[in-house]
């Protein structure tokens, strides 16, 4: 990896590691309720609110930056693997913009969503307990915000590299 991405190379895998340390987080959150629930018969308030609204959400969007930057989403390569070299190229290339596309307007989205749910002061009612919920709504364009980015810098290398990149293996 060159060094101008570097910092964003451990930024990804930063919130990958926070990623993983809030799957285990709601699993210990999840199997204490359980516990609390069955056997001393009280439940824990606001598992359910945390859980789909903080740990999932954490799970499943941050580390989706780090996935693409080691080319690990998945992808059908019926068609393009006939095509010569060079198209294949360009059509990923178009694909990168436009997914970069989608991402940054989720991103944008998000984010102008979240402001709207911290206006209001958005929260859920669990178990007779407030819980605040706007602050989980910036995690989800924060995810976005990061695959934009990783998906920005693999355009420019492969826009660089031109024929020497193999688009199979890490551009970066």
């Amino acid at each position: 990896m060159g060094k101008k991405f570097q910092v964003l190379g451990y930024g990804l895998q930063i919130t990958t590691v926070i990623a993983g340390i809030a799957l285990i987080l709601m699993m210990v959150h999840i199997s204490t309720d359980v516990v609390a629930k069955y056997i001393f018969r009280i439940p824990m308030p606001g598992t359910i609110t945390v859980v789909s609204n903080y740990y999932m959400v954490l799970v499943a969007f941050l580390p989706l930056a780090f996935t693409e930057r080691r080319n690990g989403q998945i992808s059908v390569e019926v068609v393009t693997t006939l095509l010569p070299a060079k198209y294949q190229r360009i059509l990923n290339v178009f694909s990168l913009i436009f997914c970069a596309s989608v991402f940054a307007a989720l991103a944008w989205q998000g984010w102008v969503e979240a402001g709207r749910s911290q206006k209001v002061g958005t929260f859920e009612i669990e178990q007779n307990m407030k819980l605040l919920t706007w602050p989980a709504r910036y995690l989800l364009p924060i995810g976005c915000g990061l695959i934009a980015m990783t998906l920005l810098v693999k355009i420019w290398i492969a826009l660089r590299r031109g024929k020497d990149l193999n688009i199979d293996e890490p551009y970066f």
